[in-house]
Order: structure tokens, then C-alpha cells, then sequence
């Protein structure tokens, strides 16, 4: 399979041995460190990269914003020094139920608002959430957290003049969590003005009631170190049907808008066989970007430490190859059906897009979104 790892290291991910050269980033000075598996160099240190711009002490201190009953099953690390964290209420499964709720938090105060890492922690469960931050609605006030008022969880509906802020979206049904952590200098700004709110959908396959827990961490840094600010583009096919017991695949090729490709996440349910997505350049040259074959519980999430460049006029391409082995037609959406999306960052914000095809095999339609900040 052709992806990079969640956690990268700074240098060059095809060294054979466990050593960096400090300056992979421009702004560090180069000489030698050797790192064990999965530090990387970083100011003269070797460091786990999620707590790269951690500082000594804990910089924010009243960070936790929780709600429900206290967690019993998840063992979590101290919230982070320098960033926050959100805990949504445990919730309780039945064997073989399925539950699509949204779940709502105020930012509590931060001193940093650049975001450059981010951990999922779960119990088995959670089938997918998609984290965004819209402004507070004048008519309708703060959510009534944890709870949402109708659409917040919507990052579409009132496009182009809310762009949600995307704070993360989880690999489908990931065991135990999930981290995302940007290249050094790599992050995206978060509005505390604004409120959080995740669509969350909770999936219990196991023979027994489970309660589900689910937390969020997120990882700040200072302003100034932030050299290169991303934005999410999403791109999916809305609809399709493949017949009971057939094989088809979903995709399409959409437009992008130049900028640089930071990663990318597939998004897909169990009958997924194949994912890939392509980079077709405006010259006609082709670039495998990403390939899976077949769905599995580990995360998707692919950080490039050398962001890929993009010209107005490249395309992406991205097939979703899908095995029905139902009796049913399989169709877009949740519960037995699937879904071809793929998620991801973008340099800078002013290249932010969404694209889509109404179904499979219609044109794609690509909105420079960032255009609108």
C-alpha cells in the first residue's frame, strides 16, 4: 500500500535508517540527530512529533470541556500543555444499533488558536465524526451543548458565506484513536468565537450493549512558527447504486485550483475492495497518490512531509472499487450502505475547494471555496 505514515517523521520517510537530518523545514540548522522509531529531529531534540511545540509547563490550563458522566473505560494522557481538549458524552450502543447524532462544545480559552496536531482516543464504536466550527447563529444563540441546534454539524449549508473551520474527521470505525500531525510549521487557524460541533455516527458490531466513549485533543502553537496554513477540501460522488452481489466502481475526476497538497484521507464503509486517487497533472501526466486494498480498522490519514505541489489546471482523480455482497442494491449513505469521499488540507486557504459528481459518471463540479475568505 502506497501512503505515508499519520505520525511522519521531518526527513525523508525512505531513509532506511532512524536518523534526520535537522532541516527538512528551512528554518532548522543542519546537522545530524539520530531519533528512535517515531521521533523525529526538531530544534536540536529528538521529540514525539505531536508534542513538538509542547511547551515546558502547561501554557492552558482550564483546556477540558466535557459533558456526561465521567469516562470509565478510555485511559487518557493529560490533556495537552499548549492546545485542549473535548470530551463528548458517553453513550450507550445496542448489539448491531446504529446511532447519527451532533454533539456540541464552546472553545474554551486558548492562548494559541494555530492548530498543526490533532489525537482521536476511542472505544470500540465509533463508526465516523467529522469535527467542524461555524459562528455562533444570531436567531438561534449558543448551542445548547452538548446538544445542536438543527444543521450546526452541517459544514455545506450555509456555503460560501460560512466556511466551517475542520478541526478532524476520523477514519471509518479506527480502533483506539487515531493522531494527525502536520509537517513542522504546518497548521490551520481556529475562530474561538465560534462553537464546535461534530455529526457523529456510532456503529456497535460486537454481540453485547458497549458504552462508547470518544475524546478529542487538540494541539497549538505560537503564531509565529505557523510558515504554511491549511484549509480542508472534501470531494465525493453523491449518489450511486450497484446492484446485489456485483462488483462497480465509484469515482470521478475533479479540478483543483493550484496550491500545495498536504494530505488526504479516503472515506469509505466495509465493503470497500479498492481506493485510489490519482494526481492528473494539465499536462496529461499521471500520479498514483494514494492505493488500499480492501477496508481494515487502521487509520487512512496520509501526510506528505514534502507537500505535493499544484497547478490551476491539475485534476485529481479518486475510484472507489465496491463489492456488494448483499441482496440489496448498495447505495450512498449510512447504515448497510457506502459512501466515496475523499477529505484532506490544502496550501494556502485560498485554494480550499469542494468538489462533487450529483452521481456516478456525471461531471464533477469543483467550487474554489477559499475565493470567499
Amino acid at each position: 500500500m502506497l501512503r505515508h505514515p499519520a505520525i511522519s517523521l521531518a526527513c525523508s520517510s525512505r531513509l532506511l535508517l532512524v536518523s534526520c537530518v535537522i532541516g527538512c523545514a528551512s528554518t532548522e540548522p543542519a546537522e545530524l540527530l539520530a531519533c528512535a522509531e517515531g521521533e523525529e529531529a526538531f530544534e536540536g531534540r529528538c521529540v514525539d512529533p505531536i508534542t513538538r511545540y509542547e511547551p515546558a509547563q502547561p501554557l492552558d490550563r482550564d483546556n477540558v470541556v466535557a459533558y456526561g458522566e465521567p469516562l470509565t473505560r478510555l485511559s487518557l494522557p493529560p490533556p495537552p500543555k499548549s492546545g485542549f481538549r473535548l470530551i463528548a458524552p458517553p453513550i450507550v450502543v445496542q448489539p448491531g444499533q446504529e446511532i447519527s447524532t451532533c454533539v456540541s462544545w464552546p472553545y474554551p480559552t486558548l492562548n494559541h488558536n494555530v492548530v498543526y496536531a490533532a489525537r482521536l482516543y476511542t472505544t470500540p464504536g465509533l463508526h465516523h465524526s467529522n469535527m467542524i466550527a461555524k459562528p455562533v447563529v444570531p436567531e438561534h444563540g449558543p448551542n445548547p451543548y452538548p446538544r445542536c441546534h438543527p444543521g450546526a454539524d452541517d459544514p455545506f449549508g450555509a456555503l460560501p458565506a460560512v466556511i466551517p473551520d475542520v478541526l478532524f474527521a476520523n477514519s471509518t470505525q479506527v480502533e483506539e484513536g487515531e493522531t494527525l500531525v502536520f509537517p513542522p510549521g504546518t497548521g490551520f487557524v481556529v475562530d474561538t468565537t465560534r462553537e464546535v460541533s461534530t455529526s457523529i455516527h456510532y456503529l456497535n458490531t460486537a454481540s453485547e450493549p458497549a458504552t462508547i466513549e470518544v475524546v478529542y485533543d487538540y494541539f497549538t502553537m505560537p503564531a509565529e512558527k505557523l510558515v504554511r496554513q491549511v484549509s480542508p477540501f472534501a470531494m465525493s460522488v453523491a449518489d450511486f447504486s450497484i446492484p446485489p452481489f456485483a462488483t462497480d466502481v465509484v469515482g470521478t475526476t475533479c479540478h483543483v485550483f493550484g496550491g500545495e497538497l498536504v494530505s488526504l484521507m479516503p472515506h469509505t464503509h466495509k465493503y470497500a475492495a479498492r481506493f485510489v486517487t490519482d494526481l492528473v497533472r494539465a499536462d496529461g501526466r499521471t500520479e498514483r497518490l494514494y492505493e488500499e486494498n480492501g477496508f481494515d480498522l487502521e487509520s487512512d490519514i496520509t501526510v506528505y512531509d514534502d507537500a505535493i505541489p499544484l497547478v490551476d489546471g491539475d485534476q485529481m482523480r479518486f475510484e472507489c472499487t465496491f463489492r456488494n455482497t448483499t441482496d440489496h442494491d448498495l447505495r450512498f449513505g449510512l447504515g448497510d450502505n457506502e459512501m466515496c469521499i475523499l477529505f484532506g488540507y490544502v496550501h494556502p486557504p485560498e485554494k480550499q475547494f469542494v468538489a462533487f459528481s450529483e452521481t456516478n459518471g456525471a461531471p464533477c463540479r469543483s467550487i474554489r471555496i477559499g475565493a470567499f475568505r
